[in-house]
């Protein structure tokens, strides 16, 4: 007994090695939808202003500053959305519907089309961007309840009064009658849409402020209650591994979830949920691979088996043949195992 301690803790210790080499990086944390948006719209509308101000002096920025300001409305939306839905993610049909906004925005820019063709786009444009004004107008009052703090509440409300304001300005601005002060009149219409634009950009900043002090609850998921199936998942991943560890199951080359089921007296499905939910692992073959290399890494360590060679080992850890062993050795260790065996036993 004894005796077969020490080979259980190398064995324990190369698992917890194993485990920490292959572990995935994590990787760079995504921006969240809130932060998205609100770069998207603080952009487009930065675009529109700029454009605005620099006029026929824009030159070669003309076409992409009209571009990025095209989108502002779609994007506001969007952003509006953000602010008032707690979800991490957009409804993909808000995508869309931003996306079609935004590309027959394209058109009369770039003026790609002529004739009934490009009528019918600048319809469609002009039919999505009025729909996602509205619907930016319609979006505070989403989850609008009785039980929200106050604080939300008067948040909501100013920013349904301040947007109405901006776009009730805008709106007037641009539906000045012809007549004798036209160009006049389209000289303030176009100075008050750029207030009203740089405006939003303010409105934008201050919303998103108060939704970093204030965040929304995410929509409560179902909490799953402890099951017999999981106290039987657990019972059974403990009868998994000491089949592993102490009998050598993984060592016997082309094993497959029916063999341990036998083994276990256990239904087939029974035991692939335990290997994927309970142990961890992407599927039977992986945990399989899991132990056959942490043996190896024993093996390939030891100095009394220096003379032993590499297909050998991998032979007697379950490998049927030496490519899949060098490959998924590789993949975990980071080395060849002929790499691996000269570090470990130089420093032995």
């Amino acid at each position: 007994m004894m005796g077969g301690e020490p080979a259980r803790w190398r064995m324990s210790s190369t698992l917890l090695s194993l485990t920490l080499d292959t572990a995935p990086a994590t990787p760079p944390k995504r921006p969240g939808r809130l932060a998205a948006h609100w770069a998207l719209t603080t952009g487009s509308l930065a675009c529109f202003v700029l454009g605005q101000l620099l006029g026929a002096n824009a030159g070669m920025l003309a076409a992409p500053l009209a571009i990025g300001g095209g989108a502002g409305c779609a994007f506001s939306w969007l952003f509006t959305r953000a602010v008032f839905d707690p979800r991490e993610h957009d409804a993909r049909w808000s995508r869309i519907v931003a996306l079609v906004v935004f590309l027959t925005g394209l058109f009369p820019i770039l003026g790609l089309l002529e004739g009934p063709a490009a009528r019918m786009i600048q319809n469609t444009h002009a039919l999505g961007s009025s729909t996602v004004l509205l619907l930016t107008f319609v979006e505070p009052f989403n989850g609008f309840r009785r039980e929200l703090p106050a604080a939300e509440k008067r948040f909501r409300v100013i920013f349904v009064a301040v947007y109405a304001l901006l776009m009730g300005s805008s709106v007037l601005a641009v539906n000045q009658p012809d007549g004798a002060g036209a160009a006049i009149d389209h000289d303030v219409a176009e100075r008050v849409k750029t207030i009203c634009a740089g405006l939003a950009l303010l409105l934008c900043g201050a919303a998103t402020w108060f939704r970093a002090g204030h965040p929304l609850s995410a929509p409560k998921r179902r909490r799953e209650t402890p099951t017999a199936d999981a106290a039987e998942d657990a019972d059974l991943a403990r009868r998994i591994t000491s089949v592993l560890r102490e009998d050598a199951f993984h060592a016997a080359p082309h094993r497959k979830v029916a063999d341990l089921a036998r083994r276990l007296g256990e239904p087939d499905y029974k035991i692939s949920r335990c290997v994927t939910a309970s142990l961890g692992f992407a599927n039977f073959n992986q945990m399989l691979n899991t132990y056959r290399i942490a043996r190896a890494r024993e093996m390939l360590a030891d100095p009394a088996l220096r003379n032993r060679s590499i297909l050998l080992i991998a032979l007697d850890c379950g490998f049927g043949s030496i490519g899949p062993f060098n490959r998924a050795f590789k993949a975990a260790a980071g080395v060849t195992p002929r790499a691996f065996r000269t570090a470990s036993l130089r420093e032995s």
